[in-house]
């Protein structure tokens, strides 16, 4: 029982202390809306993620925050009990090409995610019953030895 609750108070203790990213959406910065409507977050491993403290944000290749995850956790489907992501994208233009960026807080961790998103006025992507996926990177970069 004692080793059980120092475990305890040793992951609580990393949540309080890990240092969240200042991700902040400035929605009146943005002409044009697109929806993530359901969105979930898979590991390396092919694992669904999403705990207490994590986020999913969408950034323009200028690093500027272009939508914050919400996370729900549906009460119905396939994905009951589990967290999905709902993100309201943000642009100016249409074609703006935005990639996604995942905080682990167990981990203290930012993550790339492997998917981007070339941005559609008005789209709507995925939904609780059938969520679009999105794929935590390696974390490598691409070899580009051909004699490596």
């Amino acid at each position: 029982m004692r080793i059980l609750t120092i475990i305890l108070i040793t992951l609580s203790t990393a949540t309080l202390f890990a240092d969240p990213p200042d991700w902040i959406d400035d929605p009146g910065a943005y002409e044009f809306s697109a929806t993530i409507s359901g969105g979930i977050v898979l590991n390396i491993a092919g694992e669904q993620m999403g705990d207490d403290g994590d986020m999913f944000a969408a950034f323009d290749e200028a690093g500027n925050v272009r939508g914050v995850g919400l996370m729900l956790f549906p009460p119905f489907g396939p994905y009951q009990g589990t967290p999905v992501f709902e993100v309201q994208l943000r642009s100016n233009s249409e074609g703006d090409l935005l990639h996604f960026k995942y905080y682990d807080a167990s981990e203290d961790a930012i993550l790339e995610i492997v998917e981007t998103y070339e941005f559609i006025i008005n789209d709507i992507l995925g939904d609780v019953m059938e969520p679009v996926e999105f794929n935590i990177g390696l974390g490598e970069e691409e070899c580009v030895d051909d004699d490596a």
